[in-house]
C-alpha cells in the first residue's frame, strides 16, 4: 500500500481520536488521563494534546520508550504486560492501543489484553489491521497471513526486512503476528462499537471504541 494512503488513514484517525478525547474532557470538565499500551510519544504529535492531562506509555520492551515529541512534560513511561496490567479498575479515563493486540500472542493472550483494556478505563480506542485485507501490513507481502505458519515463515524470505534472516528467525516472526477477522474482534470486544476502515471496499483495519 502506498505511503500516502497509509498517511491519510493516520491523519484521519488522529482527527477522530482528538475529537473523542476532547469530548470526554468536556464531559468530565477536566483534562483526561490516558493509558497508551504499546504507544510512542511521536504518535501523539499527529493527534494533538487538547483535553489531555497525562499520557502513560506502557510497553513490554524498554527500547520502545523515550522517543522525542513536542510535549515531553505530559508523558510518563512504564514497563508492563498488556495481557495482565498491574493497574486498578478504571484508574484511567481513556485506554488507547494502536496495532498491538495482533502482537501479544495466542487467542488466550488476546482475550487477556481485551479484558484488561476495558477493566482499566471506562472509555477507549483500539486499532488493529484486518485479517481480510490481502496485503499483510507488517511483512508487506500479499496473502501471507492467510497461510499456515510454516508457509508464512517460508514466504518471509521474499520480504525485504526478513530475507537475510535464517529460517529459525523467520519462523519466530511468523508466529508473533496474528491478525484478527471482524468476527474475532467482535468476540474479543462484545458490545463495543467497531468501525471498519476500507480500501476499495475491502476491510483494511478495525477500530474498537467504547
Amino acid at each position: 500500500m502506498a505511503d500516502g494512503t497509509v498517511s491519510s488513514f493516520r491523519r484521519r484517525r488522529g482527527r477522530i481520536l482528538a475529537r473523542k478525547i476532547e469530548a470526554l474532557a468536556e464531559r468530565k470538565k477536566r483534562p483526561v488521563t490516558i493509558l497508551d499500551v504499546g504507544g510512542r510519544r511521536d504518535y501523539w504529535d499527529n493527534v494533538g494534546f487538547a483535553g489531555i492531562g497525562r499520557i502513560v506509555l506502557l510497553n513490554i520492551d524498554p527500547a520502545d520508550l523515550g522517543r522525542a515529541t513536542s510535549r515531553e512534560d505530559i508523558f510518563e513511561d512504564r514497563i508492563g504486560d498488556a495481557r495482565q496490567l498491574e493497574i486498578a479498575d478504571h484508574a484511567f479515563d481513556f485506554y488507547h492501543s494502536n496495532s498491538v493486540i495482533e502482537h501479544v500472542g495466542t487467542w488466550s493472550d488476546m482475550k487477556g489484553m481485551s479484558r484488561e483494556a476495558r477493566r482499566v478505563a471506562q472509555a477507549g480506542w483500539l486499532q488493529t489491521p484486518a485479517w481480510e485485507f490481502p496485503l499483510e501490513p507488517h511483512f508487506r507481502l500479499p496473502f501471507v497471513h492467510w497461510l499456515g505458519t510454516p508457509a508464512r515463515a517460508a514466504m518471509l524470505s521474499m520480504a525485504r526486512s526478513y530475507r537475510t534472516q535464517d529460517r529459525d528467525a523467520r519462523r519466530m516472526h511468523a508466529e508473533r503476528i496474528n491478525l484478527l477477522s471482524r468476527s474475532e474482534v467482535r468476540l474479543l470486544f462484545p458490545g463495543c462499537e467497531i468501525e471498519i476502515e476500507r480500501v476499495m471496499l475491502l476491510p483494511k483495519s478495525y477500530i474498537v471504541q467504547w
